[in-house]
Order: C-alpha cells, then sequence, then structure tokens
C-alpha cells in the first residue's frame, strides 16, 4: 500500500508529513522540493518510514500544495468523452490535446482561487494528476507494463480556466486563460505508488460540488488517452523532471458549453479580437452562470474500495 504524503505549514514553517487515520504524522527529515522527497522515498522506502513519527500531531495544521515552484504542469484536453460531447468535439476526433499551466498557477488545496479583473467566465475542472518519479530527457515508449518505473505519484488537481481569455486570440490564449496565479489548487495527498497501486489507476471516483451540488462525477476508467500514451508523446518533444505533474483531464459537466452561437462566435470574428470575446461571452452566459466570488468548490478522488484517497479540496472564489 502506498503512502498518503501531505505538506502543510508548522509554526510557520513549510513542512512535510503523512495522512494516517485522519492523523498528521510529521516526517522527520525536510525536503526542498517534492523532487527530493520521491527521490529518497523510491530509492529507500523502507529507511523514508522509519524518518515518520509514530505520533501524530495534536495541533491543527493547514495544507499546502504537495508540488512546488519551479514545476512543469503539463496538462489534457478533451480527455473524456463526455467533455469531448459537451464541448462539440467529436468523440473520435484528432489527437490528444496537450498543453501547459504556469508554475506560478500552483496554490493550495484549501487557498482561495482569485477570479481575475476582466475575467467573466471562470470555470472549475477537476482532473487527476500523475507526478513523475523518473527524468524523461529523450523520446521514450511508456507502456502500461512499465508506468511504474515513471510515475511515482497521484494528485487531486483542479485546472481552473478563464474561458473568455482563452479565446482572446485568433489562434486561441490557452496557456493566458489557464496559467493565471491561484488557477491550480493542488493536494492536499500527494499518493506515492506502491506497484499494486497502479491497477487502481482507472478505478479512480472524481467529484466536484460547486456550492454543495454535484456538478462533475466520472471514472478515470473513461480516459481517452491514458498515462503511459501521454507521457511518450510529451517525451517525444520536451523534457520531463521528477516531481513534474500531468494533469490528465477533465469530465463532463463544466460551466461552458458548446452552441451554434459560441461556435459562430470564434468562426465569424476569427481577426476581430474584441468582437470575437463579446460574442462568445454574451453566447457563453447564456448557457451558464459562471464562478464568481462567494462561491464554494469541493473536489475529491479516491477509489471505490477506500484503498487509495486523493483528500478533499475545499475553494472559494474571490475577486482579484
Amino acid at each position: 500500500m502506498g503512502l498518503s504524503v501531505i505538506r502543510f505549514e508548522l509554526e510557520g514553517t513549510p513542512t512535510w508529513g503523512v495522512l494516517e487515520n485522519s492523523g498528521v504524522h510529521r516526517i522527520n527529515q525536510s525536503f526542498q522540493h517534492q523532487r527530493d522527497l520521491l527521490n529518497a522515498y523510491f530509492e529507500d522506502p523502507s529507511l523514508f518510514r522509519s524518518l515518520i513519527d509514530q505520533q501524530p500531531l495534536t495541533e491543527d495544521v493547514r495544507f499546502l500544495s504537495p508540488l512546488t515552484e519551479p514545476t512543469q504542469l503539463f496538462a489534457q484536453g478533451l480527455n473524456y468523452a463526455s467533455h469531448r460531447e459537451e464541448s462539440g468535439v467529436e468523440e473520435n476526433a484528432g489527437e490528444n490535446l496537450i498543453f501547459s499551466k504556469a508554475s506560478s498557477s500552483i496554490s493550495g488545496p484549501n487557498d482561495p482561487i482569485v477570479r481575475p479583473k476582466e475575467c467573466e467566465l471562470l470555470d472549475y475542472e477537476i482532473e487527476l494528476g500523475i507526478v513523475l518519479r523518473k527524468d524523461i530527457v529523450e523520446e521514450t515508449e511508456v507502456t502500461e507494463q512499465n508506468l511504474n518505473e515513471y510515475v511515482g505519484a497521484l494528485i487531486l488537481c483542479n485546472d481552473v480556466s478563464a474561458r473568455d481569455f482563452m479565446f482572446g486570440a485568433p489562434m486561441l490564449q490557452w496557456f493566458k486563460g489557464k496559467g493565471q496565479r491561484t488557477f491550480c489548487p493542488l493536494g492536499p495527498v500527494l499518493y506515492l505508488l506502491d506497484e499494486p497501486d497502479f491497477a487502481q489507476i482507472y478505478n479512480l471516483e472524481l467529484t466536484l460540488k460547486l456550492n454543495g451540488e454535484v456538478k462533475q462525477q466520472a471514472m478515470t476508467d473513461q480516459l481517452i488517452h491514458k498515462p503511459p500514451k501521454t507521457i511518450s508523446e510529451i517525451s517525444a518533444f520536451a523534457d520531463m523532471a521528477v516531481g513534474d505533474c500531468i494533469l490528465t483531464g477533465t469530465p463532463g459537466g463544466v460551466l461552458a458549453g458548446h452552441s451554434p452561437k459560441a461556435g459562430l462566435a470564434i468562426v465569424m470574428n476569427l481577426t476581430n479580437d474584441q468582437k470575437r470575446r463579446e460574442k462568445f461571452i454574451a453566447a457563453q452566459k447564456k448557457l451558464a452562470t459562471f464562478l464568481a466570488p462567494g462561491d464554494k468548490l469541493e473536489l475529491s478522488i479516491r477509489s471505490q474500495d477506500g484503498s487509495i484517497d486523493l483528500g478533499t479540496q475545499q475553494n472559494e472564489i474571490i475577486a482579484a
């Protein structure tokens, strides 16, 4: 069975620990970065476990993101059939959509999400993140059989998105729309995988609630482009390092939707940024009410048998 590692604030200092039986057990060693922690664990799991305090802390702690800067955040779009459908994309259409988020978008699992000035279409996306345990600096073939050599941990992610920013230029502004500060709450748990845990990767349930109402719920067996294929594809064009994270896509249930008017707003005004943005925003607002200050999100990912639990995020939307 794997290990549920957390990072938290203790007397004003970031500290590593393990979540066990609802108690926080301090790790008696400091690590500057998740890379150092992952290397220590996989080099000698028994020695690593011996560093864990047997007695849980008695004080309440503030959870921090287990991933810190600098970290490469790769992400996948339209990787569940239900999300493809609501986006107006055919299920079998096209390639694996891969993009990136800024490292500075990382925030804690309970930190507020800041809606930027001029953002009118703020949206959520619950996702499973996979964290690398090995550097990859050349094109590499990763399969289900050797996935355990490359993936070291799982983490709960929210790929927060400003939809109006994303469609703010003719060739699309995905980085600007998804890379804003606070747009990637992570954690609270960095689940370090043992070999038997890999059988559960496609048996995890994702659930997102908005103001107490379930908006997204799906199983990871619905992933279209699975982690081995995605890691292999990224390795063909980019270096990856221990501790880097791949967000594997979100299921259906996001606020943004597809309509003929939304599509025409983009196509008919491809070279007119201001008009395209205005038309797109108007079309989207007819489909849904987007996130606003005061809204509360609750996200969780866990296996159906409870053996893997990535914890719960609780975030409130605030204005810039």
